[in-house]
């Protein structure tokens, strides 16, 4: 019996996607589709175009062929009839982006202001809105990543699981339809990992669609539904957690998983 097509909205949908660096070929024609409340996990060696790949979803990276989509809309290209397909103003860029929330390996917090203001900055700048109203948000989303009594802390005075905490409270204040994690535990010491992967798993149980480029297997088996291994800049293998896990397909895969687990 065939299975049911999914009815899911697909949000992110990259086609062919090319990216180099000089002579060195980063992306060669990747492809993913990822659809409303999924998360998927990227899985690769160093230097196998996971982190540059994920930069291209939301145009930080800018691909030198393919396309990529974010809830339908072509991303960082002009795409209108008779029209070639050129970059955008990074005017019209930086709108595109307000789709996605980022959160990086380094927390990148503005070291003068307060956890909540660092958290309400971007809606008051970037979408006007109302400092009380998104301080009240702000509050709410400290509260959501279990920091509501750090909200006048900076971020000195913070460890650095909570510094990702507030910088994933901070991303999400922008209500983003996708979050983009890269390496996001791998700057903390190990006792703080814990605290950023739990945010990610009730963010998933609260209908995030993710999009993660880390090697916590934990997470993997606890809350991706796919996973896809990227490596020399394609994609090799893309399933299901307990599929990729126990029967991987590409020796390349098999190389892989037997010196991480």
């Amino acid at each position: 019996m065939n299975a049911a097509p999914d009815s899911r909205l697909v949000l992110v949908e990259a086609r062919g996607v090319q990216k180099s660096f000089g002579s060195v070929r980063v992306l060669n024609g990747v492809d993913l589709t990822v659809r409303e409340r999924e998360v998927v996990l990227i899985l690769g060696p160093s230097g196998g175009g996971k982190s540059t790949f994920l930069r291209t979803l939301n145009c930080l990276e800018d691909i030198d062929e393919g396309s990529v989509r974010v809830c339908g809309e072509l991303i960082g290209r002009d795409e209108r009839p008779g029209r070639r397909r050129s970059r955008l103003r990074e005017s019209r860029v930086a709108v595109q982006r307000r789709v996605t929330g980022m959160v990086f390996q380094q927390f990148n917090l503005f070291p003068n202001m307060t956890a909540l203001e660092n958290v309400a900055c971007g809606p008051v700048h970037v979408h006007g809105t109302p400092k009380a109203e998104a301080q009240r948000d702000g509050r709410d989303l400290l509260d959501l990543v279990g920091l509501a009594d750090k909200a006048g802390s900076y971020p000195g005075q913070l460890s650095g699981g909570q510094q990702q905490r507030v910088a994933i409270a901070r991303a999400l204040a922008m209500r983003p339809r996708v979050m983009l994690f890269d390496e996001p535990t791998s700057a903390l010491d190990p006792e703080m990992v814990t605290e950023v992967l739990d945010v990610m798993v009730r963010l998933r149980e609260e209908g995030m669609t993710m999009i993660v480029v880390s090697h916590e297997m934990g997470f993997a088996r606890a809350a991706a539904d796919r996973v896809v291994f990227l490596s020399d800049g394609q994609v090799l293998e893309d399933k299901a957690p307990d599929a990729f896990f126990a029967a991987p397909e590409h020796e390349r895969t098999r190389r892989f998983l037997s010196k991480i687990l």
